[in-house]
């Protein structure tokens, strides 16, 4: 790596470690306050779907957008007003677009369909709607100006600006919660997201380039199925979870639990050093991509490759040898016991068999999204969730409970192996 690709990594670095802490103890605050409750069961349903309008939106949007600037452009003048018409101002109407029929449906759902033991918190269902309806709007309004500073190779700014929600969170659930309850969560997001935005106002207003945000549009419809095309692939990627609770019935008891746990602790390095590493490059090989500098692009990709392989090894090791120790340091007090370390063990061990895939499918779509082919990705993706389907069938109908993470795995090695083999039989014509 370079000397400013280090510094932007350790950046990232630090602001993931940081943040990975100061969540835990937002998730102890409200664990003491709320613990297991009525209300917090239908704040934590009515969460699910503003956070994955989030979510999605945090990965997909900087794939849709970054490869598209022009990232060579000096003039801040004609960089920013070019993203302000082409892409900021047609995002502010899609949210608007999105929240609103989301709203909508789910007025119609709690009006006409609400279940009978819910009756009588239909009110506070709908304020937290409107509530996290707004967080979701201010939260995805900082994924896209996240983007637009990555694709200027600024990562301080967003790598830290996530801190001001759990901090939020925290200060409002801890002084707020005897007055209104539940609702203190909320109100904890939704201030955190408002501060997140106003720090960007002030940061574009002191660097001079909040003029260039005038109100234009360029409606692009390439960019539109581009739009599409990440979406679903988010959705599918996000889908391995769901494949996993759907064998719920056929597992014994604790089994899923085992395989969550196993999970968490196999993407710390995933989230921590993959995705980093990603942020980071991805500017770069985009940059690389539309100057058609190929030559420095495989040598980034290559560098890439082996500080990915040179990361996921010793992870995977780690977790075969040692992982039942991790396991009983972490998590194994009170109602976990040690059969249940066991158990999540082997589930962490069949899992970390994938990280090496994982970390090389992170680079690979990185250069899929970069050369505007997702439409590879979504059919590597595709194939890999059936893969991951079929397998999760066979292994569990077989009673090898294991095979669940093991299929993980499996699917992440052939995704790869199909990206890797479709760039290579056209490299030619992509890297020409």
């Amino acid at each position: 790596m370079t000397k400013s690709l280090k510094k932007s990594f350790g950046i990232l670095f630090l602001a993931t470690i940081l943040s990975k802490g100061v969540g835990f103890m937002r998730e102890m605050v409200l664990a003491s306050k709320f613990g297991a409750s009525n209300e917090f069961d239908i704040l934590l349903t009515v969460f699910v779907v503003p956070n994955m309008i989030v979510s999605l939106l945090l990965y997909a949007i900087p794939h849709i957008i970054i490869p598209r600037l022009d990232l060579s452009e000096k003039s801040n003048q004609n960089f920013y007003s070019n993203f302000s018409k082409q892409f900021f101002w047609p995002y502010v109407f899609f949210l608007i677009f999105i929240l609103a029929l989301y709203n909508l449906l789910f007025y119609i759902y709690i009006t006409f369909f609400i279940p009978t033991e819910f009756q009588d918190y239909r009110e506070l269902i709908i304020n937290l709607t409107i509530v996290f309806s707004i967080f979701a709007f201010f939260s995805s309004l900082f994924n896209i100006f996240k983007a637009v500073y990555n694709a200027k190779n600024e990562f301080t700014l967003p790598a830290f600006t996530p801190l001001l929600i759990h901090f939020s969170v925290i200060t409002s659930v801890l002084f707020m919660y005897e007055e209104y309850g539940v609702y203190s969560f909320g109100l904890g997001l939704l201030f955190g997201s408002v501060l997140q935005i106003l720090v960007y106002v002030y940061d574009l207003k002191r660097k001079e380039i909040a003029v260039f945000f005038k109100f234009s549009m360029q409606y692009e419809k390439v960019f539109t199925s581009a739009y599409i095309i990440i979406l679903a692939i988010e959705l599918l990627g996000q889908s391995f979870t769901l494949i996993d609770r759907s064998f719920i019935s056929s597992l014994p008891e604790g089994h899923i639990s085992s395989l969550y746990y196993a999970g968490i602790l196999n993407n710390l390095p995933v989230t921590i050093l993959g995705l980093t590493a990603g942020t980071i490059l991805f500017p770069r090989i985009s940059l690389y991509v539309q100057e058609k500098r190929f030559l420095e692009l495989k040598k980034v990709l290559y560098k890439g490759f082996l500080f990915s392989l040179g990361i996921a090894i010793p992870f995977v090791l780690l977790f075969s040898f040692f992982g039942k120790l991790l396991i009983t340091l972490m998590f194994e007090r009170g109602a976990f016991s040690s059969s249940t370390s066991e158990i999540t063990s082997n589930y962490l061990t069949a899992l970390s068999f994938g990280l090496p895939f994982i970390f090389l499918h992170v680079l690979l779509a990185k250069l899929c999204f970069a050369l505007h082919q997702e439409k590879i990705l979504l059919l590597s993706t595709l194939a890999a969730v059936g893969i991951k389907i079929c397998l999760s069938s066979v292994f569990v109908s077989a009673d090898y409970y294991w095979g669940l993470a093991l299929s993980t795995s499996i699917s992440f090695f052939f995704n790869v192996i199909m990206i890797g083999s479709i760039f290579y039989k056209n490299r030619n014509r992509l890297f020409a």
